[in-house]
């Protein structure tokens, strides 16, 4: 039995299989206490000569609350730092888990305990 598979087909499987991959996107994510002692800061730097768009940070405490913030932008070698001030008044408390994902990445970073 001969398969047939038009170019269509094969580019849709090779999307597939590259996304299966799981490329993350160029991102170290870093920590530091807050200066005025609210939290944990997290510091986020695109290590790319890209610009990565819709970078979407997830932090969940400890205690399971959730938080969600989104860059719309980090230019190439940006650090962001990411705060309470950032987050509405709430400070992320150490033991966080922290993951990061960005517009055309099939992976995430992290998540990576704070």
């Amino acid at each position: 039995m001969k398969l047939r598979y038009s170019a269509c087909t094969l580019a849709v499987v090779i999307c597939l299989l590259l996304s299966a991959c799981g490329i993350a996107p160029p991102i170290s994510i870093g920590q530091k206490e807050s200066t005025v002692g609210q939290g944990i800061v997290i510091s986020l730097t695109n290590t790319s000569d890209k610009h990565l768009h819709e970078v979407v940070v997830d932090i969940e405490s400890p205690d399971g609350e959730a938080k969600q913030f989104v860059i719309p932008t980090l230019t190439p070698h940006e650090s962001f730092n990411l705060g309470w001030m950032k987050l509405d008044g709430w400070p992320i408390p150490k033991g966080s888990r922290v993951k990061v994902s960005a517009k055309d990445f099939a992976m995430a970073v992290g998540p990576q305990k704070l």
